[in-house]
């Protein structure tokens, strides 16, 4: 899970284990996951070159 390995800040609401995850934090996540993927798609055409 995203929250539980630190990937995504988040935080637990209730007593039904309902998590709340703020705009900016989710958007922050998926730049990350953005800058990761293209990290790894230019070692890959680096390593094919």
């Amino acid at each position: 899970m995203l929250v539980r390995s630190g990937e995504l800040r988040a935080i637990q609401v209730g007593g039904r284990g309902q998590w709340r995850v703020e705009h900016a934090e989710l958007e922050a996540y998926i730049q990350r996951c953005y800058e990761e993927t293209a990290a790894l798609i230019a070692r890959e055409e680096g390593s094919t070159s």
